[in-house]
């Protein structure tokens, strides 16, 4: 699909390309391809006389951020976060979106279905089609902005984990948590990719002709550093959310432990009195006709101090230990 963009009257308009496209595009358009034909690319190539091998290459959903400054063309490819699939076992994904101009045509040109534009409004009043250094760092700033936007949305995600795994724990929430995980790591490698690149467009003559465009170029960079900066943050504290998770599993299981060896011991004390009364020799309540019933009560007693006894030195343990913290924190002070 081809959206094609002007401006009429100091006005943005919006065109979608029917028919002949060599009939549709202008000079000074900004095209916007989405998906494109074989049959579109071969038009958009010779319309713009920008190599068809060019367009071809920065379809692939591996395309790595860079720059290519040719004599007849500014190539920007840069990645910008997008919802995955259902299927897929991630929140977020990064694809890559590309910015070609010439001195006649603005393109941008992606796999995925973004809408640039409204990312642009958003921040932006006015678009300018014709402007291209000014349109590119327009979309370069909305794409660092995305990003924050995006880590904004995994925080709070994190957030209702969180709060899920105080509750309860079940496979789901730790699936959730390496989905999670795995989503911030795509947005890490995305982000530091787009900050070398845009480190080199900073350096591009075009770049630095006027002050609103260099300030703009700043204000883009200062964007894209601090969606860095906070998305090490956030690995950081799921890392020690998940790091929390293994040691709570971990202590449950000691604790799940401890009950059944608790259990176990109990158990054995009616076994030791059946076993002792169970040999070949003369034991007491031999000839007593309730003699049987006296060490079934014998057992029972035997297990139930038992109890006692284990449960009143655990009970000890666990106030041994709150004491100690709670001197520790009184030290400190």
């Amino acid at each position: 699909m081809i959206k094609l963009f002007k401006e009429v009257e100091q006005k943005f308009v919006s065109l979608v390309a029917s028919g002949d496209l060599s009939s549709c595009v202008e000079k000074n358009m900004w095209l916007h391809i989405t998906k494109p034909s074989v049959n579109e690319i071969e038009k958009i190539s010779e319309i713009t006389r920008i190599e068809k091998d060019v367009l071809i290459s920065v379809l692939d959903d591996e395309e790595s951020a860079r720059l290519d400054a040719d004599d007849d063309y500014t190539l920007i490819v840069l990645d910008i976060p997008v919802d995955s699939d259902e299927d897929d076992d991630e929140i977020y994904q990064t694809y890559p979106v590309s910015l070609i101009y010439t001195n006649d045509y603005f393109i941008t040109i992606s796999k995925k279905n973004i809408d640039l534009v409204s990312m642009i409004q958003k921040k932006f009043k006015k678009i300018e089609p014709h402007k291209h250094v000014r349109l590119s760092l327009q979309i370069m700033y909305g794409i660092a902005s995305k990003y924050i936007a995006t880590l904004k949305v995994l925080d709070k995600v994190r957030d209702g984990l969180e709060n899920a795994l105080h509750t309860s724990m079940s496979n789901n929430d730790l699936l959730d948590l390496m989905a999670l995980n795995k989503s911030l790591v795509y947005l890490s490698t995305s982000l530091n990719a787009n900050k070398v690149v845009f480190s080199k467009v900073k350096r591009l003559k075009e770049f630095q002709q006027y002050e609103a465009d260099f300030d703009l170029m700043e204000d883009a960079e200062v964007e894209n550093n601090q969606a860095i900066e906070m998305c090490s943050i956030y690995r950081d504290i799921l890392a020690g959310m998940i790091d929390a998770n293994a040691s709570i599993i971990s202590n449950n299981l000691n604790t799940v432990m401890k009950v059944l060896a608790i259990i176990t011991l109990v158990i054995s004390i009616p076994t030791l009195v059946a076993s002792l009364w169970g040999m070949n020799v003369r034991v007491p309540f031999n000839d007593n006709k309730a003699g049987f019933y006296i060490i079934i009560g014998i057992s029972i007693l035997c297990a139930f101090l038992g109890s006692i006894i284990l449960f009143v030195y655990t009970s000890r343990v666990n106030t041994i230990k709150k004491g100690r913290l709670k001197r520790l924190k009184n030290n400190k002070k």
